[in-house]
């Protein structure tokens, strides 16, 4: 059995072979993401985990379109108890890869907190990329470059935000909402009008 490490070696390698990486960050080499790859601290559950007393956990993901020409990002905010208290969903028009897409949702996850009067959060993605890149100390000179340079801006003025990597199977709520975003035309839901079936979803992922 391959150990939890060559496991994620192997993933962060086919990643860095997919076209897509290719064109969104040509200038990040692969010897130093498999280095960051053995120092990215995340989650092993497979599920979705509370968060301690007084600290809201917010889950991210993204989502592309290609037929219609748009992406979507979904940000679902929970509190200790599992209660749903910020669910958000946005459609744009545009076309990027899709590393640059997850990169986006966490900005704009970063730029929607900022103004919540909360003590301590914990920002959850299933990107891993995305997560590297805004841990390194270098910089990117490409459009995912530049959006993480943004988050890394925002996270630099959020001392009580935290960032990290969970398993897809973890932040299926998150995706669940990007994916929803594409019926939005740009629009963002919010707590009065979510999905019908959101809440059913919700309690049994807890």
């Amino acid at each position: 059995m391959l150990s939890s490490v060559a496991v994620l070696l192997r993933h962060v390698g086919r990643m860095l072979n997919r076209p897509s990486i290719l064109l969104a960050i040509p200038l990040l080499d692969k010897q130093n993401l498999f280095s960051l790859a053995l120092e990215t601290n995340g989650s092993k559950a497979e599920q979705w985990t509370k968060p301690v007393p007084n600290t809201i956990k917010i889950n991210v993901d993204g989502a592309s379109f290609e037929n219609e020409g748009s992406y979507g990002f979904g940000i679902v905010a929970r509190d200790s108890s599992g209660t749903l208290v910020g669910p958000v969903a946005v459609c744009k028009n545009g076309a990027f890869a899709a590393e640059v897409v997850e990169a986006i949702g966490v900005k704009e996850a970063l730029s929607w907190l900022k103004d919540k009067s909360w003590d301590k959060v914990e920002m959850e993605t299933d990107n891993m990329l995305t997560v590297q890149a805004i841990r390194a100390s270098h910089r990117v000179s490409s459009v995912f470059g530049l959006v993480v340079n943004d988050c890394k801006l925002l996270l630099s003025n959020l001392p009580y935000v935290s960032l990290h990597f969970i398993r897809r199977s973890a932040n299926r709520i998150a995706h669940y909402v990007a994916r929803h975003s594409r019926f939005l035309s740009g629009c963002s839901i919010h707590i009065q009008n979510i999905p019908p079936d959101l809440p059913d979803l919700l309690y049994s992922k807890c």
